[in-house]
C-alpha cells in the first residue's frame, strides 16, 4: 500500500505542476500583451464579436492521465526498489582473503 500511496502522490504532484505552469504561462501572456490599435482601427471588418478563453477538456481525460501517471510512477518506484535491493559486488568479493 505504501507504493500505491507514493505513486498517487507523485501523480498529484505532476498534475499540480502542469496546472500551475499553464496558469503561469497564461498570466505572462496576459501581462505582456500589447494590442496594435492602429492595425485594428483600419481593419474593422476583421474584428471578432465574441471572446474565447482557451479550450475545455473533459474531466474524464484528466482522470485517465492521472491514473496513467500513477501507474508509471508506481512502476518506476517498484523498479527503483528492486535495483537498490540488489547486493553490490565489490572488487574484493572474488579474491580470497589471506589467513592470519
Amino acid at each position: 500500500m505504501k507504493i500505491i500511496g507514493q505513486a498517487l502522490l507523485g501523480a498529484a504532484m505532476f498534475h499540480i505542476l502542469y496546472f500551475l505552469s499553464s496558469l503561469a504561462v497564461g498570466y505572462v501572456k496576459t501581462v505582456t500583451y500589447r494590442p496594435n490599435f492602429s492595425s485594428a482601427w483600419e481593419n474593422t471588418g476583421n474584428l471578432q464579436s465574441t471572446v474565447s478563453f482557451g479550450t475545455v477538456t473533459s474531466p474524464v481525460f484528466y482522470i485517465g492521465t492521472f491514473l496513467a501517471t500513477a501507474l508509471v510512477c508506481g512502476l518506476m518506484l517498484i523498479a527503483y526498489k528492486k535495483l537498490t535491493s540488489l547486493p553490490c559486488r565489490t572488487e574484493t568479493e572474488g579474491r580470497q582473503q589471506p589467513k592470519r
